[in-house]
This record gives structure tokens, sequence and C-alpha cells, in this order.
């Protein structure tokens, strides 16, 4: 029997802006929680003018978030090789049924009105772009309070976008002038609902959502809207999907609906929300023959079996190596992270394991 052996592995590119990489999350085949995770630099490895981290690593006896790193030091000839640690924002591990929670972070204002919905906060640093937030006690926006968003970009340290949210095209009465944003890690137990942006009044009807969708051509979903949302003649509808759409600012899918001739779609007011309004979204109903080209009525031929609808839990194990390990040391010595810069992995689980 080997002392380890090792239960997930790969590579990561590090993302760079404003001289700040971004943290990384990678995926763990294994739901067992790793005893101990390494990582190296690769392309930076010996580069020759340039002072990063080349290593770093956490052993299970050490709290969450540590790390233990290698620095480069910059050097036009030999780069020269220094050890230090950091005791947060470091390399940390959980399963998405228990997720940790997160601090919330204060917001001063959300540009509903012009539909860009930019949210101003105190600080963006502990955010990434693709993070999952939720949106509470949002003054002059109420109707949103309780909904999960996704950042889709951080234009500097207090201007985070909800670019899925703008790309539906709604626009709100008023801006939000308070409020708060917490980093959330949605649970993927099933069944998981989606919260709609807006939907279009077309013969084959658009659904936008807030955050990316996980939703197949074929599949039937019902939507869930009431009355206060305008559009109430798709409440409680089964519809299937044509298409989907998952880019970088937009999460759509094209419905076998048309609702030409219905209400226009439109968030409450704050004011009605503060009274209690039950937020409108769409959830999984049943499978569904893959449709052919969009085609409303005609079925692919020979019928496509969908097999990658969401009707399963999909909780899983994340790695996540924190922004500390590649910006700055504990002496608060700034690193040069380069965009783009590639990284190994490697996650072991010990088969013996004798703490003294």
């Amino acid at each position: 029997m080997l002392p380890y052996q090792m239960i997930a592995g790969g590579t990561f590119t590090l993302s760079v802006s404003d001289g700040a990489a971004s943290r990384v999350e990678v995926f763990c085949q294994s739901q067992n929680p790793p005893d101990f995770i390494i990582a190296r630099a690769i392309t930076g490895w010996g580069r020759l003018n340039s002072e990063n981290a080349v290593e770093t690593w956490w052993e299970r006896s050490m709290p969450q978030g540590y790390a233990k790193i290698i620095r480069q030091s910059s050097s036009a000839s030999l780069p020269n090789m220094t050890t230090f640690f950091i005791n947060a924002d470091g390399i940390s591990t959980y399963d998405t049924t228990n997720p940790p929670t997160f601090t919330p972070v204060a917001m001063t204002a959300l540009t509903g009105t012009a539909g860009t919905f930019i949210a101003t906060v105190s600080s963006s640093a502990s955010f990434s772009v693709g993070d999952f937030v939720r949106l509470y006690s949002t003054t002059g926006e109420l109707q949103i309070a309780g909904y999960t968003f996704q950042i889709t970009a951080i234009s500097d340290s207090t201007h985070i976008t909800l670019g899925y949210m703008a790309s539906s095209g709604i626009t709100f009465a008023a801006d939000a002038t308070a409020g708060f944003v917490q980093r959330i890690i949605p649970n993927r137990m099933y069944p998981r609902w989606d919260y709609i942006a807006n939907i279009t009044k077309a013969t084959q009807a658009v659904v936008y959502f807030t955050t990316k969708n996980d939703f197949t051509p074929g599949e039937y979903i019902r939507l869930h809207v009431s009355s206060a949302f305008g559009m109430d003649e798709v409440n409680e509808k089964q519809v299937r999907v044509l298409s989907v759409t998952n880019s970088s600012t937009v999460s759509s899918v094209t419905i076998d609906l048309d609702t030409t001739g219905y209400t226009t779609f439109a968030f409450p007011t704050s004011a009605v929300a503060a009274a209690g309004v039950s937020p409108a979204v769409a959830v999984p109903s049943s499978s569904g023959v893959v449709p052919y080209n969009g085609s409303a009525t005609i079925a692919q031929e020979p019928p496509g079996t969908n097999l990658q609808d969401a009707f399963d839990n999909r909780n899983k194990r994340i790695i996540v190596f924190g922004a500390g390990i590649f910006n700055a040391d504990d002496t608060n010595v700034t690193f040069a992270p380069v965009d783009g810069d590639k990284w190994m992995w490697n996650a072991y689980k010990y088969d013996i394991y004798n703490e003294q």
C-alpha cells in the first residue's frame, strides 16, 4: 500500500487584471476531502526578471486558507527561491453541499434605471468574475432583494457588473441607494430553479436569467410568474426549451411558446415588492426529445434523447487557490503575476495518517 494516492489533478490558468491575479477554483473528482494539495508554476518557473510564486502547498494539519509558498525573486540571470506562508486567502477546499459563508459587502448604488446593473460596493476585492452573489436590503430596488446574480465584470475597486441581468433588457423605476452584496456558493441539489430576468414577446419567446442556466434543448421547464410581473399568462405553463444561450454576458433559453399577445413582462416596483412578492422563476419539469434546429414542431431525426437535462444532484468538491498565493507575501511584497500563466496542481489522499 502506498502512503498516499493522487485523487485529482490538472492545470489552471491565471487571470490577471490591473496587476492582480484572481483566485482559482478547480473541481476535485473525489468527494473525499484531500489531505495534501500542491500546485506548481509551469510558465513562471525560472522566468527571468519576474518576481512571482512558483509553488504552493497545503496539508490537512493546517487550517483552511493557509498556504506554504515558494517565491521566486526577480533576477536577470539566476532567480533565487525563498519561502514564506500566508494564513488567509491561501488554499482551501469545500463541498457545495456545505459551502463556506462569506462576509456581506455594503452596496451604495445599483443602476437599475439605466439597465446596466452596475453595483457600487465598498470594495470589490473579495469578488471575482463568475461569482454568484445575493443581494439583500436593496433600498429602492426591493424587487430583487434575495435574488441571485452572477458577476460578469469588475471594472475597478468599487464597481461590479451583473451582466446577465443587464443583457435581459429590463429596467427599473428607481435605482438602489443602499444594500448588501454577499458571495454565495449555490447548492446543486435537484431541483434547481433559475431566477427570471425578463421574458420577451415573440412567437418563440426568449426567457432571460440572472445567472448561467443549465437547461438543455428538448427539456421541459415550468414558469412560475405571478401577476406582479405583468405577464401572468405564462404562470404555471410547461414549455419546451428549443435552444440555450450561455455566453459571458447572456443567459437565456428560447421556448416553444408564442407570447406576442401577452402582457409585457416587468418587475414590480420596490414599494409593491415591500409588501411581499414571489420571485419569477423557471424550474426543470421533465425530459423531452431534442428539437430539430430550434423548430417548435419538428423533432430531430433520428429522435435525439436528451441525456444532459438537469434532473440529478450535481454537488461536487472544490479546491480553492486564493488570490493571496499569486499576489503578495506576508511582508506585503507585491508579486508580478502574469495573465495567462499556467500552473499544474495535484490533490492526494493518505492511506495512513499518523499525527503526533
